[in-house]
């Protein structure tokens, strides 16, 4: 299935409230869509999904196969936020589209540390990058 078919049916069941159910279920406080899938869907490869998990959730492939039954597809790529690198949890949420947040407001304030977080540590970043360039 192409992925804006299954970017679609990702869509409307956070419409009518699969997805919600489906969050609730795992423990799931965020879920947004990202990546190629949202700028554009027509030539994407794949469905980029970030979720936030509570630390020591288990259930992680299960999560995804009910994502995959969902969107009708294998191509669903799943970042778990929680956890992740500055850089990744940067590229889940700014640009993103919510479709899950189990508290008004979370997606806001989740985003904008990431990317507080992102922008701070990029002198990190750089240093490593010039730390390799000299290798």
């Amino acid at each position: 299935m192409p992925v804006a078919d299954s970017l679609k049916r990702l869509r409307a069941a956070a419409d009518d409230g699969r997805l919600d159910e489906l969050a609730r279920r795992h423990g799931v406080a965020l879920v947004t869509v990202f990546g190629s899938a949202v700028r554009t869907p027509e030539r994407a490869l794949d469905l980029d999904v970030a979720v936030s998990l509570p630390a020591g959730t288990h259930g992680l492939l299960e999560l995804v196969g009910e994502l995959a039954d969902l969107t009708a597809s294998d191509d669903v790529d799943v970042l778990v936020l929680d956890g992740a690198s500055p850089t990744a949890r940067f590229a889940g949420l700014v640009g993103a589209e919510p479709l899950h947040e189990a508290s008004a407001g979370l997606f806001a304030r989740t985003q904008m540390a990431a990317a507080l977080e992102f922008y701070e540590t990029a002198w990190l970043r750089d240093l490593e990058l010039q730390r390799l360039a000299e290798s």
